[in-house]
């Protein structure tokens, strides 16, 4: 009979904090900076072109950055969103070496960032909160009542309890979701590529003369 996995709490498993607060608006620049930076709209936006909870620098704006080298975030990190409307995006995402771009990444106070502990790998952290269950948690209030906004704080991130398996099983339900993230690339893929053609026929079919 296989051994029942303990539920961990986030704060034993991970380290978390709150991303870096902006005093003021953000610009962002088409080419030029010295860093990238990491807010909720370009994270889902990078998750919704590529169906993947795996993010990469060059997939962020570019920004010209003045501060300490220690709020840059490396690699392994896990990104989760702290704020938005109830019934929002609250997706995590897996931030991971890119081979396009090597500057660093700063992370904006519109995220928890966790940073896993031995024995966790980042990308099943990641598979974890995006867990039906813990993501409807989290997306409508997360324990909270009367408001539509959710603010997700650390204290109560830190509290979450998430069931963590040995690294071999961790690695073995990353191998499957992989799979599953191809799979559905190459539909998304195949159902665009069908799309064109057949607006490429409705046009042929307007354009047709009459006898």
């Amino acid at each position: 009979m296989p051994k029942a996995i303990k539920l961990s709490a986030l704060g034993d498993i991970a380290k978390v904090h709150v991303g870096y607060t902006f005093r003021k608006s953000i610009q962002e620049l088409s080419a030029g900076g010295n860093a990238h930076v990491a807010q909720i709209k370009d994270v889902r936006s990078a998750w919704e072109k590529t169906n993947r909870n795996t993010l990469q620098a060059h997939q962020l704006p570019l920004i010209n950055w003045q501060g300490r080298d220690k709020s840059f975030v490396d690699p392994g990190a896990v990104l989760l969103p702290s704020r938005g409307a109830k019934g929002g995006y609250f997706r995590a995402s897996c931030l991971v070496a890119d081979q396009q771009s090597k500057l660093p990444v700063v992370v904006s106070s519109q995220f928890l960032i966790l940073t896993p502990r031995e024995g966790v790998l980042p990308e099943f952290l990641c598979w974890s909160l995006n867990q039906p269950k813990i993501q409807h948690w989290i997306a409508e209030g997360a324990g909270s009542q009367g408001t539509s906004l959710v603010m997700f704080k650390a204290k109560t991130a830190k509290k979450l309890k998430l069931k963590i398996p040995d690294l071999m099983v961790q690695q073995k339900i990353l191998h499957l979701h992989n799979l599953w993230e191809k799979e559905q690339q190459l539909t998304q893929a195949l159902l665009q590529n069908r799309e064109t053609m057949l607006q490429g026929m409705f046009q042929h079919l307007l354009m047709e003369k009459k006898p």
